[in-house]
């Protein structure tokens, strides 16, 4: 089950006033989000056991450092324990606050049990005037307590029903927010290898092959990935300027041999060279300098090489780099900017 179908089920079970439920397909949805502060928020809603339930956050949070450990178990404690204590009112006057420690999922067998009790709570017929009216000071007195608990359970089960529903809401504005992003990085990439199909095929082999290393579920594809962006980035400094062995004069007024191996400065003077036949601006040096900034970025990134230890957050940097490097470049050219 994905979290757009957890979310689904969240929405399901507060509709119904399973609420349990709903908490149980929040923790789900928290876990998968690692949002260790709401998880532990959630693994307290589900049982009354304060000890277990920090065991249980220590095992969500195993990866984390001490500190940040202690911060979630005291942060989703106090977070908890708020949600989870009401302040008493009688006669006008305050009285101690009331801490609920029953877990979501006993709650509401006691608040029908409580209304059971209530029921129950018949003055028998064949009692005298005066027994009767001893019953029924008695029963009216049982009967306020009961219905006093039905409210402060009643008030502790709308609240959970109430932060099930804000955390179903605040991840489905997360969920869409990211698949605005995900739209966006997808035109992205259909620009820059429409244009590349184009012009150049081994470009678009090479994009192609990071687009398969991108969607492995395996963790060594990613050091490939990053080899196939630096390569990637080596095929489009051979098509904008190829290689040469004699030397060049360069577009700073210095001599150097650009062959194969040096494809960065290639790349450079390519961009150097064109985006200066248009009018010169403060606006357009600083993208040129941000374009080659980052373009030696994703090599040191790839550069890593095919069995370094290379992260997820890596990959993904360099293969996005990659594409909004290329992207920039690409407009300039279909607007005739270059």
């Amino acid at each position: 089950m994905n979290k757009s179908e957890i979310l689904k089920s969240i929405y399901s079970y507060l509709d119904s006033v399973e609420v349990d439920r709903a908490v149980m397909a929040c923790l789900r949805l928290s876990r998968l989000q690692e949002d260790y502060i709401n998880t532990g928020v959630f693994i307290r809603e589900l049982t009354s056991d304060h000890k277990d339930a920090n065991r249980t956050i220590f095992d969500d949070t195993n990866r984390l450092t001490d500190e940040a450990q202690k911060f979630i178990l005291e942060n989703s404690g106090e977070r908890w324990l708020k949600s989870r204590t009401i302040e008493a009112v009688s006669g006008g006057q305050e009285l101690d606050p009331v801490t609920v420690i029953t877990p979501i999922g006993e709650i509401l067998a006691e608040i029908e049990q409580a209304e059971k009790s209530i029921q129950d709570l018949t003055i028998p017929s064949n009692l005298s005037s005066y027994d009767s009216a001893a019953f029924f000071d008695q029963y009216t007195s049982a009967k306020m307590q009961f219905r006093k608990k039905i409210r402060i359970l009643t008030t502790i089960r709308e609240r959970v029903k109430s932060k099930c529903l804000n955390y179903a809401i605040s991840i489905e504005k997360q969920i869409e927010s990211q698949q605005e992003t995900m739209n966006f990085i997808q035109n992205v990439q259909n620009e820059v290898q429409n244009y590349f199909r184009a012009h150049s095929d081994d470009v678009y082999v090479k994009l192609q092959k990071a687009d398969q290393l991108m969607q492995s579920n395996f963790k060594e594809d990613l050091s490939l990935l990053l080899t196939q962006v630096r390569r990637a980035i080596k095929s489009v400094a051979d098509y904008f300027y190829p290689p040469s062995n004699n030397p060049t004069l360069c577009f700073d007024g210095k001599e150097r041999k650009l062959d194969d191996e040096k494809y960065l400065n290639r790349l450079e003077e390519y961009v150097n060279r064109e985006f200066n036949k248009s009018t010169s601006t403060d606006l357009l040096k600083a993208e040129l300098n941000y374009f080659m900034t980052f373009a030696r970025k994703l090599n040191d990134l790839a550069s890593k090489g095919v069995h370094a230890e290379v992260t997820l957050e890596e990959a993904q940097q360099g293969y996005i780099g990659l594409y909004f490097f290329l992207f920039n470049i690409c407009q300039k050219l279909d607007n005739g900017n270059i």
